[in-house]
């Protein structure tokens, strides 16, 4: 049978550099076709048990974004959706591949393989390229001033963020703006070590001024003892799980009251929001796999 929705695809022409994209996109693309193939009445009780939220989503340049920022009628929210760049683990899969004629993912296997990495140089050069535009373009001049930041709690995006923002940096910036670690916006690789996730209390003593209580929270039903004696803490997920996380998350987006928001997250993540959780118009503009240090803007408006 015909996919729906052909991911892998997409996500190859985007960026082929990421070798798992392929596997994470054609699973991610099964259980969007198994949603999209039910029936209308099915889809609507679907809904209404687990309540999801729609939201009308189009994506715009930066000068749309600043006027959409400004029409409270037209749009609820507008969203700053951003890919971490170049982190170790990219570089170290492609050496390894190299260097040992394997394929990159089992370089995985490997003691030497970076654990919840940090960006190369490259990929802060990546993002130092955002930081020129964000200058330009997010200030109270053109009325896009962030209200908010949301990262993940994976080190190289909360990095890309405060890289690309960083007269917004938190305990920087005169205006204050909330930096929020939010763990509905990870990446979880099952087993992935790139996607092993430092402990909070190591998080905090990185980056400053970042809250962590969402992360503290969600991460309070196993033993807190136990996960702060960890350096890195492994999770896991189904795409199932992963498109549900996507969706709680534009739960609590609808319920904050800030208006613009920054997002910074992962390629597998951001494919899930854009072409599941969000109903784009045009519909083909939600299914594109983020670049590395790519920054889209989204105006939002909510059923």
């Amino acid at each position: 049978k015909t996919p729906i929705t052909d991911f892998s695809s997409v996500a190859l022409e985007r960026d082929d550099g990421d070798y798992y994209f392929e596997a994470h996109s054609e699973a991610l693309s099964s259980a969007l076709n198994f949603h999209l193939g039910m029936q209308h009445q099915e889809m609507i009780e679907l809904a209404a048990v687990e309540s999801r939220v729609f939201a009308t989503a189009r994506e715009m340049d930066l000068v749309e974004a600043s006027h959409a920022a400004r029409d409270r009628e037209a749009y609820d929210k507008v969203l700053i959706l951003m890919r971490h760049g170049e982190a170790m683990h990219n570089v170290f899969e492609r050496n390894y591949s190299q260097e040992n004629g394997t394929a990159m993912e089992e370089a995985n296997e490997d003691d030497e393989y970076p654990v919840d990495p940090m960006l190369t140089g490259k990929g802060c050069g990546q993002m130092l390229d955002l930081s020129r535009r964000t200058a330009s373009f997010f200030n109270k001049n053109t009325g896009l001033q962030p209200d908010l930041f949301v990262v993940s709690p994976l080190r190289r995006a909360i990095q890309s963020a405060l890289i690309s923002f960083p007269t917004h940096a938190p305990l920087a910036s005169i205006s204050n703006t909330p930096w929020i670690s939010h763990p509905d916006c990870m990446e979880q690789a099952n087993g992935n070590k790139s996607e092993f996730v430092s402990s909070p209390r190591e998080l905090e003593d990185m980056f400053p001024g970042v809250d962590y209580a969402l992360f503290e929270e969600r991460l309070s039903d196993g033993d807190m003892d136990e996960l702060n004696g960890k350096e890195k803490v492994p999770l896991f997920e189904s795409k199932i799980d992963l498109m549900g996380r996507t969706d709680e998350f534009v739960r609590w987006l609808r319920d904050r009251e800030e208006r613009v928001i920054v997002v910074s997250s992962h390629a597998t993540w951001l494919q899930s929001l854009c072409a599941f959780s969000l109903q784009y118009e045009p519909e083909s503009k939600g299914l594109e796999m983020f670049k590395k240090g790519e920054m889209r803007s989204v105006g939002l408006k909510f059923e």
